[in-house]
């Protein structure tokens, strides 16, 4: 059931639900927790007092200085939260028995629901557009094949067209009300961002467009539903061919889903729904884009979502609107819905019996907490006019800027940033000029950067990273406490918020209820109890599957702590007498070429990584831009080694007066961090001061920051391990090979190397591992019957330079 109040600070108790209700009382009614429950220090304590949660969101100062300062105030923060599927009589206008009786009916009413936008048809047919490729097809043809096409248009438009119906809207906000406080906890909304919506709405003249991550199937419902509680305008929301259950497809298109089918690269249909969203966004009408497609052929960021983003750019370029509001949203859940089932269903339709069957266990099952977050709203204006700072004009080829490292000599290439060309040769953005283009694309990684910035860890990720990246032999549940605390705060210090509140033994058993599947906890002599993870297949790509969400908070120390795991394995390499005591001295220099080399290697899109990773290769695969586009790769890796020596797991030499890293960490954006600002990011390296580039450090003594350089390190290990073997079983593909039969081949290369690599055999990791060999010149494309097809290049044709490639990325792993 949901939680019964809000708190008195404004924040919502995370309780739990009647299933781990009832788990939290039996294991602490049992003799084995009498000790931890009632004498240690955290069986009562309250994580969160007064307004310490810092208020995620914000957009970029750099991008969108007007935005970033206009709607943001203090007060703001301190509205807290509120759960949004707790609806008692206070929320309607109505008391007493009754009301409390038909508290649910009187509060979908009472919302305000927005009029849908009549006669469109007329006006979407006669756009000049559309007229323009009606014109372009009647050369040469005869009069019935007009009549012809115009029924192809008029078909088209009753395809994608898409309705907002009140009673259906009331009807199915009553529904989820019922459903969601059966299954979830609650539902957290920030009350603050809201406000800010509001407040968006009176400043900016213009449609407010928003930009989730596509974590589940039920996002589609929920930001809506988030929307028509609090009586803001719902969005229409674009969806795909990933929607095949039968009762759903027409309930969400009455409810705004616009539906685009894969079959959609037809000429006509572009411009006949480029011409209804342009329609839509002229009457003011909200939009949803999903920037990742959740069923794609291919990993890259969801082209279908750039292009939707371009579509709304061109419409404030040719001054159809005068201007856009962009809102990031972020949703986290405790436990995903779909369970990898649903994902199922995109490959074809399902049957009423299998829908009906999915339901059943859908309302069987428990899912915790859900946490929404809408980002600070950012003016599509005010990007555009800023768009000179944060156009990277420098890509060049990876296989020229690693490729030399890989065979053993260095170029200063490194520092330039990778270009982009399947992006902005799209097809599909022709309309827009190459410099638009390049402006669509990093605009929608910033809002993607911004999403996952602003999406929340929940207890779940916290408990998966413990256990997948720290315990893995097992652990007491009391020490099991104490580090859940440790990395909670690690994650407020960096400025992300956790979607849960309450007392510590409680919600640590809450995320031991909901990853159940994956963990076994026995009883220890000790008054305590131990949890063990269950070393199978699906229970590690399971811890594996969550623990990969904390990903965007530590990404710079991680990678940053695996370049410095390299330089600590050369330095071991060549030491004749190595004396365990003995202080490193580590050139800052040599750190952030490291860190810059494993910023290349990672992926293609300057540093992506997977947060799904167990899809069919049919199925899709959500890639985190955790990079932002107006910072240059170097700024990223400096910044990355200045955050190791805040953890202290870096100290600077020839400083003696250190503060520790808990208060560094409140002040690491102030003026105590001297990161240089480049003007020019196409010479970083010329550019750098020399005082910097002659700093040196040696490694922190104490155990903490060993322990948490070792952390850092293990997060990133299933990605670099799975390039590394896949490097070593290159040899073993028979080549030439489509690319997709590439990867599946090198999925099942990788999952038969044994248990140990059941986190790093995933489809995703194998397709990231062959799209980064191929830009890296490993393989070479030549024309097949069915498409592009791959072999060896001639570079990697000679064993010793696959060695020298696989050695090469094992200087990173552990």
């Amino acid at each position: 059931m949901a939680s019964e109040r809000d708190s008195d600070d404004g924040f919502v108790q995370v309780s739990a639900s009647q299933e781990s209700s009832e788990f939290i009382s039996q294991v602490k009614r049992s003799d084995l927790l009498s000790t931890l429950a009632f004498s240690s220090p955290f069986g009562g304590v309250s994580l969160f007092l007064g307004n310490t949660r810092p208020f995620v969101g914000r957009c970029c100062y750099i991008c969108a200085p007007q935005s970033w300062a206009l709607l943001f105030h203090n007060h703001l923060a301190l509205l807290g939260f509120r759960n949004a599927i707790l609806v008692t009589e206070t929320q309607t206008r109505y008391r007493g028995w009754l009301a409390r009786r038909l508290c649910y009916f009187l509060f979908v009413v009472g919302r305000t629901v927005y009029p849908d936008v009549p006669f469109l048809e007329h006006r979407v047919i006669n756009n000049a557009r559309v007229q323009e490729v009606i014109m372009e097809n009647l050369c040469n043809i005869s009069d019935q094949k007009s009549h012809h096409n115009m029924r192809n248009v008029l078909g088209i438009f009753h395809q994608i067209q898409a309705i907002i119906s009140p009673l259906l809207l009331r009807l199915t906000s009553w529904v989820l009300l019922k459903i969601f406080n059966w299954v979830f906890v609650n539902l957290q909304v920030h009350r603050g961002q809201i406000e800010m919506l509001r407040k968006a709405r009176e400043k900016y003249d213009g449609p407010f467009v928003f930009l989730p991550l596509h974590k589940s199937r039920l996002d589609y419902l929920l930001v809506t539903f988030v929307l028509f509680c609090h009586s803001i305008r719902v969005p229409y929301f674009t969806c795909g061919e990933d929607v095949q259950l039968p009762f759903l497809r027409p309930l969400l298109r009455k409810l705004g889903g616009i539906f685009t089918p894969r079959d959609s690269g037809d000429h006509l249909f572009q411009v006949v729904l480029n011409s209804y969203i342009e329609e839509l966004l002229n009457e003011q009408q909200s939009l949803t884009v999903y920037l990742k497609d959740p069923v794609s052929c291919s990993v890259r960021s969801s082209l279908t979502g750039l292009v939707w983003l371009a579509w709304v750019f061109d419409a404030f370029q040719n001054r159809l609107i005068p201007d856009a509001v962009l809102i990031p949203v972020g949703v986290s859940y405790d436990r995903i819905v779909e369970e990898h089932y649903l994902e199922q269903m995109g490959t074809g339709k399902t049957s009423v019996f299998g829908a009906i069957r999915w339901v059943l266990r859908f309302l069987q099952k428990r899912y915790g907490c859900i946490r929404v977050d809408f980002g600070q709203p950012v003016s599509l204006k005010d990007y555009v006019e800023n768009e000179g700072i944060h156009l990277c004009t420098s890509a060049i080829p990876l296989q020229k800027i690693l490729l030399p490292y890989v065979l053993g000599y260095s170029t200063d290439s490194v520092y330039y940033e990778k270009s982009q060309d399947w992006l902005l040769n799209n097809d599909e953005l022709t309309q827009l000029s190459k410099h638009h283009r390049a402006l669509v694309a990093d605009l929608g990684r910033h809002m993607l950067y911004t999403a996952s910035c602003c999406s929340a860890v929940m207890s779940t990720t916290i408990m998966a990273c413990l256990l997948f990246h720290k315990h893995r032999q097992g652990i007491l549940l009391s020490t099991l406490a104490k580090d859940f605390c440790w990395l909670m705060n690690e994650v407020l210090a960096r400025h992300f918020d956790v979607g849960f509140s309450g007392k510590l033994l409680d919600i640590v058993l809450h995320a031991l209820f909901l990853l159940g599947e994956c963990v076994i906890l026995r009883s220890c002599p000790l008054n305590n109890l131990i949890v063990i993870p269950k070393t199978t297949r699906k229970a590690v790509e399971k811890l594996s599957f969550y623990s990969n969400s904390i990903l965007p908070v530590f990404i710079g120390e991680a990678v940053a702590a695996c370049a410095l795991n390299s330089i600590l394995r050369e330095v071991a390499k060549n030491m004749v007498d190595f004396d365990s005591n003995a202080e490193v001295a580590i050139s800052q220099e040599e750190l952030i070429c490291k860190t810059v080399q494993l910023c290349q290697l990672l992926s293609t899109e300057t540093l992506l990584l997977p947060l799904f990773p167990r899809f069919p290769p049919q199925q899709s695969v959500l890639y985190l831009n955790l990079l932002q586009p107006c910072r240059s790769v170097y700024q990223f890796s400096q910044e990355a080694v200045d955050k190791l020596m805040y953890c202290e797991i870096l100290i600077m030499e020839e400083n003696e007066n250190k503060q520790p890293a808990c208060d560094t960490w409140q002040k690491q954006f102030g003026k105590e961090l001297t990161w240089k600002v480049m003007d020019d990011f196409d010479d970083s390296e010329s550019d750098a001061d020399e005082t910097v580039w002659k700093c040196y450090f040696k490694l922190g003594q104490t155990q903490e920051s060993h322990t948490f350089y070792l952390f850092l390190c293990s997060l990133l290990q299933p990605v670099l391990k799975a390039y590394e073997t896949a490097a070593g079983l290159l040899h073993k593909l028979d080549f030439p090979i489509e690319e997709s039969q590439c990867v599946l081949k090198m999925l099942q290369l990788l999952h038969a190397q044994g248990e140990e690599q059941h986190e790093s055999a995933t489809f995703s990791i194998a397709n990231s591992a062959i799209k980064t060999f191929r830009e890296l010149g490993v393989f070479k494309e030549e024309p097949g019957t069915k498409g592009p097809l791959l072999k060896l290049g001639e570079t990697f044709q000679e064993p010793d330079n696959l060695l020298k490639l696989q050695w090469y990325i094992q200087q990173f792993c552990d």
